[in-house]
């Protein structure tokens, strides 16, 4: 075919629903139907208009007639109008009908079923353009031109649905608001073009065509078309190749019905399936907009430890500084002072022991004594000063070991508090959000895998395993890294609580073995030593003032040194006990120090870590959960528009014959179009009838002569 020459049929039609249909057709009023005067008793009425098309090869319409068949059946009677078109003809009989104005008035009483045929020539628009374009050996051919020709043929046609309207549809988008957009919309079509290829026509090709022998040695094409958006397309382009040898071309037959998407079973599962595609889009969109918030909540909750974090970071480092730099060195301090003040009351008791032998032997030699006495008087009041001095030295000591548990106690248990509540907060909380989101991304990656295979589907997968890996990493580094620091703080935080207030707690003195017990027998035996000094520093006095009471005084001087003697042991015992759980104090400070450096270093590294917590929640927000949004509200947005617009279609498959129906009827209608071959018969008969009109010609000439008359 040239490019010269017209190819372009133009059809347009609103057409109901085919054959397919009739069963469902509820009665309803359709498009051009008029009210039905009566019907009494059960009748059904059924109208079918049937347009048949009659085209050459090059697609020129050579006629076209609409028939018209009206079926009452069941028992009553009916009064009806249909209308009908113009110079309508009766195939059931010679007689004509009852028509006025376009409009058919049947009366009739029914029982059982009548039938109504009639025809009448088309002249109306037709439902589809159709482009046919004939090339051999490449080049663009009229159909006439293949005719007795030889070479490769190639065909190919082109169907577009023209009932196209321009209307607005609504749908809802992912976040279930209501969206508008303007759509063409065409009355749903489905059709077939066949053909039957003559065996002439070998190494048939064809992409689209179901192919068949026809048993004559020739080949059956059939093409189907589904002539409307979305399940199909309003244009359908299909053809074949073949190699021919003194060729011709066959007819090619159009069928083309009206149909419903939504009740249709050969398309309303695709109808479904857009409608589930929208609703899995929408469902897709409320659980990323769940996941985003609830990650913006894991942001703000990682940010508010990371504060807590830096500030247990700052308090450990103060905590290993005092004990490090201060107690444990005082401890240590102590613990040499206690051995010493334990080798010097060892030697107290000894030289005690020795004083109350002393003192029987005095008892003896009262004259020696005097000069000792006068010696011992001189030398006493600089040992009551010494026991006066320890005393105050060991009620430093006790102060300071109070001082030390009202300070290091509560401030290591409120180090142990809170690293235990921040170790609940990471399982309650923070961990068990993480586990929530990984939960819901693997419900919306389970509503993915529902969608039809498509680059949406691809990128929501994608984006639901990125989501899951980076949740799966904050949550790994939170178990690890974190956990790890907060248990190393609320062990060490326990063992330097527990180890001071036992040493230094108020009830720690009364408790064998401990440094505030020693200190306190300590203080117990200082004080007998001071009772014992000053009876001593009374009875060198009066050893003094009199001589001669020497004797008697000796006796009480013996019973004083005994005293002094047992409270001399009892201090030898109490600075034995001094300088055990000075050493204890000493061990577990410095075991205090060595922990809270630990401590300070875990949290130093979680410190460190712990500014990605916020920063990757956010990452995923931005970069995870808001693209699964926007994928998911274009899901249902793409979806439902494509629902919307089989609905609208849907709705427009009740408006398609030519002329309409009586009202109530069930209405169909179908358009059968033929295509004419080319097989050079047409041109022969020419050819036949002028050597006919010259032979005979000829013959009449040749009587003419013969009667001419001679002279």
């Amino acid at each position: 075919m040239n490019s010269t020459t017209p190819r372009r049929l133009a059809w347009s039609i609103g057409t109901t629903a085919c054959l397919v249909l009739a069963a469902s057709a509820a009665p309803a009023t359709v498009a051009g139907a008029f009210a039905a005067d009566s019907i009494d008793g059960d009748v059904a009425v059924t109208s079918t208009e049937t347009v048949s098309v009659r085209m050459d090869a090059s697609g020129t319409v050579v006629n076209a007639r609409v028939y018209e068949q009206l079926v009452l059946s069941g028992r009553g009677s009916v009064d009806i109008s249909n209308p009908v078109p113009g110079g309508l003809r009766n195939l059931d009989g010679f007689g004509g009908w009852e028509v006025r104005d376009g409009v058919q008035r049947v009366t009739a009483d029914v029982s059982g079923t009548q039938r109504y045929r009639s025809v009448a020539d088309y002249d109306g628009d037709l439902p589809v353009e159709i482009d046919v374009d004939y090339r051999l050996d490449g080049k663009d051919v009229d159909a006439s031109d293949l005719v007795g020709a030889s070479g490769d043929l190639e065909v190919s046609y082109s169907v577009r649905n023209m009932t196209a309207e321009q209307q607005e549809v609504v749908f809802l988008d992912g976040s279930g608001q209501e969206q508008t957009r303007l759509q063409a919309v065409v009355i749903p079509m489905v059709g077939s073009l066949t053909t039957t290829l003559p065996s002439n026509f070998t190494e048939v090709r064809s992409a689209e065509a179901n192919a068949a022998g026809d048993g004559k040695g020739g080949t059956s094409l059939s093409f189907t078309m589904t002539l409307f958006p979305p399940i199909g397309s309003d244009r359908a382009t299909f053809g074949y190749t073949a190699r021919i040898k003194d060729g011709v071309l066959p007819d090619a037959n159009i069928s083309l019905l009206p149909v419903n998407p939504l009740e249709s079973p050969s398309f309303s599962g695709g109808a479904d399936s857009y409608a589930a595609g929208a609703a899995t889009g929408a469902d897709l969109t409320a659980g990323a907009t769940t996941i985003d918030g609830n990650l913006l909540k894991i942001r703000d909750g990682a940010a508010d430890l990371v504060a807590g974090l830096l500030q247990l970071r700052d308090g450990a480092g103060e905590l290993n500084a005092g004990l490090a730099g201060t107690a444990a060195p005082g401890a240590q301090a102590l613990a040499a002072g206690a051995v010493k003040l334990r080798d010097g009351a060892g030697q107290l008791s000894a030289g005690t022991g020795d004083l109350t032998a002393g003192a029987n032997k005095l008892n003896a030699g009262a004259g020696a004594l005097a000069q000792g006495l006068k010696d011992a008087g001189a030398k006493a009041p600089a040992l009551l000063g010494g026991l006066e001095e320890l005393k105050a030295g060991l009620t430093l000591v006790d102060n300071g070991l109070t001082t030390l548990n009202g300070q290091v106690v509560p401030g290591a248990g409120q180090i142990n508090t809170g690293a235990t509540q921040l170790l609940g907060a990471l399982d309650a909380q923070l961990l068990a959000g993480l586990d929530g989101a990984l939960g819901a991304l693997a419900a919306a990656g389970a509503s993915a895998a529902d969608l039809p295979d498509s680059l949406e589907k691809a990128t929501i997968q994608g984006n639901v395993a990125g989501a899951v890996g980076a949740i799966t990493q904050v949550r790994g580094g939170l178990d690890t890294t974190v956990r790890g620091g907060l248990t190393q703080i609320q062990g060490g935080s326990a063992q330097i609580r527990d180890g001071v207030d036992a040493q230094t707690s108020a009830g720690a003195a009364a408790t064998d073995g401990t440094l505030k017990n020693g200190l306190a027998r300590l203080l117990g035996g200082v004080g007998l030593l001071q009772t014992g000094g000053n009876d001593l520093l009374a009875g060198l006095g009066q050893l003094s003032a009199g001589a001669n009471q020497l004797s008697a005084g000796t006796g009480d001087l013996a019973a004083g040194a005994g005293k002094l003697d047992a409270g001399a042991g009892t201090l030898a015992a109490g600075t034995g006990d001094l300088s055990s759980g000075a050493g204890r104090l000493a061990d577990g400070l410095g075991d205090a120090a060595d922990g809270s450096g630990r401590l300070a270093d875990g949290l130093a590294t979680a410190a460190g870590s712990a500014p990605a917590l916020p920063e990757g929640a956010q990452t995923l927000s931005d970069q995870g959960t808001s693209q699964l949004i926007n994928v998911g509200n274009a899901t249902a947005m793409d979806y439902g528009l494509k629902y919307a617009l089989i609905e609208a279609s849907a709705a427009r498959a009740g408006s398609a014959q030519p002329f309409g129906a009586p009202e109530g009827a069930t209405a169909l209608a179908a358009w059968r179009m033929t295509l004419a071959g080319e097989s050079g018969e047409g041109s022969a008969n020419v050819t036949r009838g002028i050597a006919a009109a010259v032979l005979i010609a000829a013959g009449l000439g040749v009587a003419a002569l013969r009667r001419r008359p001679t002279a």
